[in-house]
């Protein structure tokens, strides 16, 4: 009758084969028996609402157990409906479509959340590897954005549009600032003298570095060493 309806319809023998089938082709409805050989419905409910991957796939049970007791064990562990056997089809083809509305409603109210999420996940993946790449560049002082562009696999406009609306900043003051707080941490940590710390954060001028770093942090570099 479902097939009749227009419904992709893929059976089972038992519950264990039914979990292998919903791994395999991620069904978008499950109609499940409770009295069923290897694994019966409500082990095969659990192990399905366990799952994240499955947990969301609506599923009927669909039975001749008719006690009370039945219902509410399938109705704790998860299942969406309960039907009772005999039944009447179109009841069933009414709770089916009502479910897959549901459902879809749920999916189209997620989505915005879930690309949202993917977008923010990309956002924190490129600028991580921005900052390892000038990590590891650090002491070059031609370090070119546009060669940091390419090893991101990125154009140059690209990178400058993609970097200034993350974080309000040019390509060239994002690196200057990189150099400034990498310098401050050696700075703290005793890494050096100046002289030694603006060479290896990529300063080509001790006097250059002294000033921005002056203007940056409101100190002197060497006013910043801690005291022994």
């Amino acid at each position: 009758m479902l097939e009749l309806h227009g419904y992709k319809v893929i059976l089972s023998e038992n519950g264990k084969e039914g979990l292998e089938i919903t791994h395999k082709h991620m069904p978008d409805l499950i109609i499940s028996d409770i009295m069923m050989p290897e694994m019966d419905g409500f082990e095969f409910l659990h192990e399905i609402r366990s799952n994240p991957d499955t947990e969301l796939i609506p599923i009927i049970m669909l039975t001749a157990r008719a006690d009370l007791e039945s219902k509410l064990q399938g109705l704790e562990l998860g299942a969406d409906d309960y039907t009772t056997k005999p039944f009447e089809f179109r009841v069933l083809h009414l709770k089916i479509i009502n479910l897959l509305q549901r459902r879809q409603k749920l999916l189209d109210a997620l989505k915005p959340t879930l690309e949202q999420d993917s977008l923010e996940s990309a956002n924190v993946v490129f600028l991580k590897q921005l900052d390892l790449l000038l990590s590891e560049q650090i002491g070059d002082p031609k370090l070119l954005t546009g060669n940091i562009a390419l090893q991101l696999n990125m154009s140059h406009s690209t990178f400058n549009r993609r970097l200034k609306k993350l974080t309000g900043k040019s390509p060239n003051q994002y690196t200057k600032e990189f150099r400034l707080q990498k310098a401050r941490r050696m700075i703290l940590m005793n890494y050096g003298n100046v002289s030694e710390i603006a060479f290896k954060t990529g300063f080509g001028s001790l006097a250059y570095f002294s000033s921005q770093y002056k203007t940056h942090f409101g100190s002197n570099p060497s006013g910043d060493f801690p005291s022994l």
